[in-house]
């Protein structure tokens, strides 16, 4: 690490009052995130429940601990992933309360996945970048690892359809199995991306994931009893309430369609 990126660390982080904030050093864009307040237990307990009610292992809440613990979880996910040849954010200087990384969206030639697919001229575009995405993730699982949120939002697109993650202040490994990490980016994953699919997409979306999973069976059924088990959800009408509604009804959509490919063995 540069010892002017250090200097810079400690000068801008004892004066910053967000907790994230971007600078631009040397026509370079950098983002600074310092210590925040520890999250609250409290906001896990409903999806706690949940993950224990139907035993889903995969959807017990990872808490947020905020402050130098979360701090010091991005550094070391970051170098962790880094050195399996993932694309993150390159960290310029850390200290114990704060992390200078450079701007993973290369000043922005790339941009968020929702924002991607969403300004997809035409079905044939936006399959094309969900599909890439899939094969992205597969890639990270490939080499037994995992992400820590991977919602569209964390994961970046450039026009070469090169993808990047950012966001590691969690570690789903602390409470969570490999595989049940994995699972769980995967229904991040097809959570917060399917909403930006058309109806009639979510057929061919879900076959390519299906191919994907090909040689990773027990992922693959996982998921499926995961949208088995909550398919409750789809009587309660949940588009009506609102865009989350929508993204519900969307994801439940996908994971019926994912499970046709292969319906669940009868035990």
């Amino acid at each position: 690490m540069h010892s002017n990126f250090t200097d810079l660390l400690n000068q801008f982080s004892s004066s910053q009052n967000r907790t994230v904030q971007s600078y631009i050093i040397k026509n370079q864009k950098v983002w600074l995130k310092k210590a925040s307040e520890r999250h609250s237990g409290w906001v896990y307990i409903p999806l706690r429940w949940v993950a224990a009610l139907f035993r889903l292992h995969m959807l017990a809440p990872v808490p947020n601990k905020g402050g130098m613990e979360a701090i010091l979880c991005e550094i070391s996910r970051i170098k962790e992933l880094q050195k399996l040849g993932i694309r993150v954010p390159q960290i310029l200087a850390e200290s114990k309360s704060a992390i200078l990384l450079e701007d993973a969206a290369n000043n922005g030639q790339s941009r968020q996945l929702d924002q991607a697919l969403m300004a997809a001229k035409n079905k044939e575009c936006r399959l094309e970048i969900f599909n890439q995405a899939v094969a992205a993730i597969q890639d990270v699982h490939s080499k037994n690892a995992y992400l820590s949120e991977a919602f569209s939002r964390n994961i970046l697109v450039d026009q070469k359809l090169q993808f990047s993650f950012i966001d590691f202040e969690t570690d789903p490994g602390e409470v969570l199995s490999l595989r049940n990490c994995q699972i769980r980016d995967w229904l991040c994953f097809i959570f917060s991306t399917a909403y930006r699919l058309e109806e009639n997409e979510l057929q061919e979306a879900s076959q390519f994931l299906y191919e994907q999973l090909s040689d990773k069976p027990k992922i693959y059924h996982e998921i499926c009893r995961v949208g088995h088990k909550l398919h409750w959800s789809m009587f309660f009408k949940v588009e009506k309430l609102g865009n989350d509604g929508q993204r519900v009804k969307k994801c439940m959509l996908f994971l019926q369609k994912l499970a046709l490919h292969q319906p669940l063995p009868m035990i």
